[in-house]
């Protein structure tokens, strides 16, 4: 992997961190009425943050060693919105 590509994911975890301090205090907690039209799941600031974080356990680095050790792994397709519901992250 090239120099650029890995000292950016080892940035991503402070720009997170960031982005998610600069969210005015009473916004944390917003969440859209419906999520019609929404690309993503439906969460809160903190919701996605998790969400990020279980989409990186779960999924990449799982992803990545199947790929690294296995001839043909099947590579799963994640719902974050289950995977929150299931974690007791959120509500349905």
């Amino acid at each position: 992997m090239n120099k650029t590509t890995l000292q950016a994911l080892a940035a991503f975890p402070d720009q997170l961190e960031a982005h998610y301090a600069a969210i005015p205090g009473p916004f944390k907690d917003w969440e859209p009425e419906s999520s019609d039209g929404i690309p993503s799941e439906p969460f809160n600031a903190i919701g996605h943050v998790c969400h990020v974080r279980d989409i990186e356990i779960d999924g990449y680095q799982v992803r990545f060693e199947r790929t690294l050790t296995e001839s043909n792994p099947v590579l799963a397709s994640l719902d974050g919105l289950s995977m929150a519901v299931e974690r007791s992250l959120r509500d349905v």
